[in-house]
């Protein structure tokens, strides 16, 4: 299952990157998004003037009764993400994430550009559940968790910029 979301914050993309690139931010993020544990493993600029951001978190989820056999409630997750340096108009990264144990693959691209009113965030992404018959709704699920905490992340992330400024 593929997907495209986009978000808005009302701040220029150097100050939304700076605000993603801040361990106390990720870690409060996490916090927000109800995570069981989370850790920040990793959050440095590289010597080329990219970033990396690799994280950690146990989540918790009501899975519906066709998912049970493959996912647990609880879930330990590690997230990386490969941000590029930056140009005049735009940020990129690769992200991916890494799930233990379930036959599940999640990456893609995330994209902060200068628009009107700010920066617009894309997020480009796949879900892959390697399950026969069943793979498909399993993937609308896995979706349907992230779509959720990708918007309390991107509240989240407006309001820190408003408390912030």
């Amino acid at each position: 299952m593929d997907f495209h979301n986009e978000y808005q914050y009302a701040a220029t993309p150097e100050a939304v990157f700076a605000m993603m690139s801040e361990p106390e931010f990720i870690r409060e993020k996490l916090k927000a998004t109800e995570a069981l544990e989370y850790d920040v493993v990793e959050c440095a600029a590289t010597p080329d003037g990219a970033f990396r951001i690799v994280t950690t978190r146990t989540v918790q989820a009501d899975i519906p009764s066709f998912a049970r056999k493959i996912f647990k409630p609880t879930q330990a997750m590690k997230q990386t993400e490969d941000w590029s340096a930056a140009t005049a108009a735009s940020r990129e990264a690769t992200w991916s994430i890494e799930a233990k144990g379930v036959p599940v693959t999640t990456g893609g691209t995330s994209r902060l550009e200068a628009a009107d009113a700010g920066t617009v965030q894309h997020i480009v992404g796949s879900i892959k559940v390697k399950v026969p018959l069943i793979g498909g709704r399993l993937e609308k699920f896995v979706y349907d968790q992230a779509a959720a905490t990708m918007q309390k992340e991107h509240e989240f992330g407006q309001q820190w910029l408003a408390d912030h400024a």
